[in-house]
């Protein structure tokens, strides 16, 4: 059962031309560029031809992110139809502004604008979670966003002064194009969501260490964007600009030397750590102000991989609540932002060393949980689907045999006796038998050292490592295959003696090193 769910999942993915992913792309060109014009939202200089304001806008804001992740939980299904619709109003709306409306009228049509983005920004993340294949996703997210962000770049007013007429022009084609993929996308294709009928165990370790680190790389970029306001004139045009370099250099490396983005992240945020050291450098040397959004720019690629967390999570455990999450984290910080920049106003040097704290802890974050999505980006299984469903078919019958017994007989403390000798069971299961005959499970001595080195272990030991390194605990992983703590401790430690290894993160090197050498 577990195993249809996600061949059925994974075979609803699409591959998307780049043609209609620029299109796609165009509402984060679209919404920055919004933003910016705006100028009241983040302390820009505004653009607009009337005054926006604030609190009207926050209010909007927030509506907007709350409203989108209600629809991604409770009809996820109809997010294409929703985006159709939305995004149509957006495009009208956008159409409006050519039009000699009346002061009152003007600011209601861009506050449709302001509601339209924020209302639509969740559902990006959700499409790519639930519609996109990795390849498609990392495209996306590299090569097209280095694309689009050109738009910010240039719309932020920096480096060329864009009047507002042409803006409203740039609106209008950005929700056109928008549209047509939406139209393009089929509405009846999504992800299917687990039921509590699936017997699937949620990766409680990997979901939280993931969800923290998508909180993380928030920061990072509304940390860095907050340093570069402060860079005049061109910090924010060097920030965005630097942000397209990275995001090139990213897909340059994964397309041509095959180096996964995962491998790079934490290089990015260390580079982003840097960047803070040089932003707090900068208020005793002014020069360094644009280095700092340099390095800044270049660490905030992170964010834009923020999605493909989501796509590896659903890969493993695929929930509604994924891409709902990963925007309550945005959400999240960016309120906690607003009060760190409350708390430190009169203290730029304090302000500036807790984003460098934060940053660090990114880091260290993204380092504890990158073995598990190293695991899972490379999707290959260490045991065929079926006969881990044999295994635990054979568990679970184990399971209700000796609860039965336990029943009859009465005995309370059987079953935890029981749960002690199985670990000295397993340890006998790895022995030789008499004969010469090994177990069941476990594959005929290879005294001359050929075949795999995976072959080492049995399929009871290659299923528990395959589990492990998905990110499920010791508890886990005995709920799901029906077997006892012991057990799996026992087996664990098997597990690491034959492949002499000491923790889950040098396991997985290992057999990376191992199905790269085609074993």
């Amino acid at each position: 059962m577990n195993g249809s769910v996600l061949r059925e999942n994974e075979a609803k993915r699409l591959n998307i031309r780049l043609p209609l992913l620029i299109c796609f792309a165009m509402f984060a060109a679209w919404q920055m560029g919004m933003i910016y014009f705006s100028g009241q939202t983040m302390s820009v200089d505004g653009r607009t031809p009337l005054p926006v304001n604030v609190d009207d806008i926050t209010v909007i804001i927030a509506a907007g992110y709350i409203l989108s992740i209600l629809v991604m939980i409770f009809v996820p299904q109809k997010i294409v139809w929703t985006e159709r619709i939305t995004c149509s109003v957006a495009l009208i709306s956008a159409l409006a502004l050519f039009f000699p409306l009346p002061p009152e009228t003007l600011i209601s049509v861009l506050y449709i604008q302001f509601f339209c983005c924020c209302f639509m920004i969740g559902f990006e993340t959700a499409i790519i979670v639930g519609l996109f294949t990795e390849k498609t996703a990392l495209l996306h997210l590299t090569a097209v966003y280095g694309i689009v962000m050109l738009f910010v770049v240039v719309l932020h007013n920096g480096f060329i002064d864009v009047p507002f007429r042409y803006f409203r022009l740039f609106a209008v084609a950005a929700c056109a194009m928008q549209l047509v993929f939406y139209f393009k996308l089929p509405c009846k294709t999504w992800m299917r969501s687990l039921k509590k009928s699936d017997n699937f165990t949620m990766p409680k370790m990997l979901f939280g260490g993931t969800l923290l680190w998508v909180a993380m790389s928030c920061f990072i970029i509304l940390f860095g964007i907050a340093v570069a306001e402060t860079v005049k004139p061109y910090g924010v045009g060097v920030f965005y600009l630097s942000m397209v370099m990275a995001c090139f250099f990213v897909f340059l490396l994964w397309k041509c030397f095959d180096i996964s983005p995962l491998s790079v992240l934490p290089v990015l945020a260390a580079i982003g750590a840097l960047g803070f050291i040089t932003a707090i450098s900068s208020l005793f040397i002014p020069s360094l102000g644009i280095v700092s959004c340099v390095l800044l720019g270049v660490a905030s690629v992170c964010l834009n991989l923020n999605p493909l967390f989501g796509v590896l999570l659903a890969k493993q455990y695929p929930s509604r609540f994924i891409s709902p999450a990963i925007i309550g984290m945005a959400f999240i910080t960016v309120i906690i932002h607003t009060l760190l920049l409350d708390a430190f106003r009169d203290n730029t040097a304090a302000l500036y060393t807790a984003y460098l704290a934060i940053t660090v802890f990114a880091v260290i974050v993204f380092l504890l949980i990158r073995p598990y999505l190293d695991y899972i980006f490379r999707g290959k299984h260490l045991i065929s689907e079926e006969r881990a469903a044999e295994l635990i078919a054979e568990n679970n019958e184990q399971f209700h045999l000796r609860c039965a017994m336990s029943n009859e007989k009465g005995d309370k403390n059987k079953e935890r006796r029981t749960d002690g000798l199985e670990s000295v069971l397993v340890v006998q299961e790895e022995t030789v038998r008499p004969g010469g005959r090994c177990h069941p499970d476990e594959p005929p001595p290879n005294p001359k050292g050929e075949g795999s080195p995976l072959d080492e272990l049995s399929d009871r030991e290659k299923q528990i490592a395959q589990e492990l390194m998905s990110g499920l605990n010791y508890n886990e992983i005995a709920n799901k295959l029906f077997i006892s703590y012991h057990t799996v401790n026992a087996h664990v430690r098997s597990i690491y003696r034959k492949k002499d290894v000491h923790n889950v993160a040098e396991l997985i090197r290992k057999i990376g090193k191992l199905e790269t050498k085609g074993y």
